[in-house]
């Protein structure tokens, strides 16, 4: 390890950058990187979908590595990984959810892209063989989150804890953004 003097504009510029499970170092190392620097990133310390040894969802919602997760669809798969981790037996209602004709969920990224029109793809579920349909806006995943989770026998103060992880995306439909869940 090596010490380095920043001016304090400097500094004060690169604090803002950092978060809880961000660090300077992350930061100097991302610019880097971005400016083609030739050096490896460091490997991310645990699993996001490591189940936590409570095995509560919301401990799990809670856990560093989850919320190092930056995108609703990596959000969306990890719990849906950790479900498949801790309910692999009891998954197949995930399997048969159904909103309306379209095919959320299928053991073949294919039934999953054809169960729909237009720009259909669709994602493994890590840990699982089951695919899912990514392109949802995050309102939608929190909306299938809501209504996966009860089947699992979860409460409701922890299917909100873990819905609450998933913001809003930010994409339009028809004109409307879609902010409300």
């Amino acid at each position: 390890m090596k010490t380095i003097n920043l001016e304090d504009d400097v500094f004060a510029d690169l604090d803002k950058l950092t978060t809880e499970f961000f660090s300077h170092n992350d930061v100097i190392r991302k610019l880097l990187l971005s400016r083609g620097a030739d050096f490896k990133p460091p490997v991310p310390a645990g699993n996001p979908f490591q189940v936590p040894e409570n095995g509560s969802v919301v401990a799990f919602v809670q856990s560093a590595n989850y919320r190092m997760l930056t995108s609703g669809i990596n959000k969306y798969l990890a719990v849906l990984g950790w479900l498949y981790k801790t309910h692999t037996k009891d998954f197949q209602k995930v399997e048969n959810y159904r909103r309306g004709n379209r095919v959320y969920f299928a053991r073949s990224q294919r039934a999953v892209e054809e169960g729909g029109s237009g720009a259909i793809h669709a994602k493994q579920i890590p840990n699982s063989p089951v695919w899912t349909l990514a392109t949802l806006d995050n309102r939608t995943k929190r909306i299938i989150l809501a209504d996966l989770l009860p089947l699992f026998g979860f409460k409701q103060n922890e299917i909100n804890e873990v819905v609450s992880t998933i913001s809003d995306s930010g994409r339009h439909r028809g004109g409307k953004l879609f902010t409300e869940f």
